[in-house]
């Protein structure tokens, strides 16, 4: 059996550290050097010379083995792990859109039977795929800053001191399920439908393998969101599409940013919920929750949210101690009736 588990874990770890050679992957060499090139381009035009001094925080040594980027790799290997044992093989899209294919045949949706070419077909399965994807995200992550509960889990992402492309990586494994069943639930949805409405025509526009709009969002600096770099697309595009400066401000530990930029490519979500901030190149941002967990290692950033979960459910039940106590002064006649001894009727029926 222990060989079983070495050879288990060996694969893991091979699987994880091969993301980076993937081309699917946000954090492959090739995505790491093209975010590099798109942002000394950009910088260098508006900057020229000074460019390229503006780009260290990429580049830093210091960064990259920064006592909170070591957790964040830590993180990256160990939530693999981890994730592989609470998500179940046999839990996989196929199944999931299998399942809701025939429903929504049994629903009475069935071809549209629109006579649209291929072509078209292709673009707009791919612009709703991407659409439904970038609001799915928005929303959960959304989510996860307005609830208490959810935001126990979140806090270990922003928990960051520093910013690396590997910090899309620091989460808890909680996060990383519902991120997962979010992923699984949004995207079969939109498959399943497109496979009943345009059958055997539903195909995703692919550059390499990889959905054209994901490439184009990881070939042009998506993992500049998590770094130092700071760089603005100006605010006419931030209002549209979320710039690496713009995830930057949605890092901070500043109050006035907290809450702001939430979205993942578009910002047409955050201006919709009234969260947009728009960034600058020039920005000084720190990054970090100012709490003890930005100083913990992996396991305190596993065990601290179950912590704080304890401590929220003590101070609901403390409040509903406390209201009880308060309605029974109010209603002592009333409480008096639901705290009499059950006889096999209702205590109210007997009262009567």
């Amino acid at each position: 059996m222990f060989d079983h588990f070495v050879g288990w874990l060996g694969n893991e770890l091979v699987a994880a550290s091969s993301s980076l050679l993937d081309k699917s992957k946000r954090v492959s060499l090739w995505y790491l050097l093209s975010a590099l090139l798109f942002a000394w381009g950009v910088l260098a035009i508006r900057y020229g010379h000074d460019g390229w001094s503006r780009l260290q925080p990429y580049l830093s040594w210091r960064v990259w083995w920064h006592r909170s980027a070591r957790t964040d790799y830590l993180l990256w290997f160990a939530n693999r792990l981890a994730l592989a044992v609470l998500i179940p093989k046999t839990l996989t899209q196929a199944v999931w859109i299998s399942w809701l294919y025939f429903y929504w045949q049994e629903a009475g949706i069935g071809d549209a039977q629109l006579g649209w070419p291929t072509s078209i077909v292709i673009v707009v399965f791919t612009l709703c795929y991407f659409f439904v994807d970038d609001f799915s995200r928005f929303f959960v992550h959304w989510c996860m800053h307005k609830s208490p509960w959810l935001w126990a889990f979140h806090q270990v992402h922003h928990s960051a001191k520093v910013l690396t492309p590997f910090t899309v990586f620091r989460t808890h494994p909680v996060e990383g399920l519902l991120f997962f069943l979010r992923s699984m639930t949004s995207q079969s949805l939109v498959i399943s439908v497109f496979l009943v409405v345009f059958p055997n025509q539903v195909s995703l526009w692919q550059i390499y393998g990889v959905l054209v709009t994901t490439f184009l969002f990881n070939a042009l600096g998506a993992n500049l969101r998590h770094s130092g770099v700071a760089l603005s697309y100006g605010q006419r595009i931030e209002k549209w599409f979320i710039s690496p400066a713009q995830h930057q401000v949605h890092h901070s530990n500043l109050n006035q940013h907290y809450d702001r930029n939430f979205g993942v490519a578009l910002a047409i979500w955050d201006r919709m919920f009234g969260s947009w901030e728009p960034g600058h190149d020039n920005q000084m941002i720190r990054f970090g929750t100012n709490q003890a967990i930005d100083n913990m290692g992996m396991l305190g950033q596993w065990c601290q949210p179950f912590k704080d979960i304890y401590e929220l459910f003590q101070a609901r039940l403390k409040r509903v101690r406390i209201w009880l106590v308060s309605l029974q002064k109010k209603t002592p006649h009333t409480m008096a009736l639901w705290k009499a001894p059950q006889t096999g009727k209702s205590v109210l029926k007997q009262d009567k």
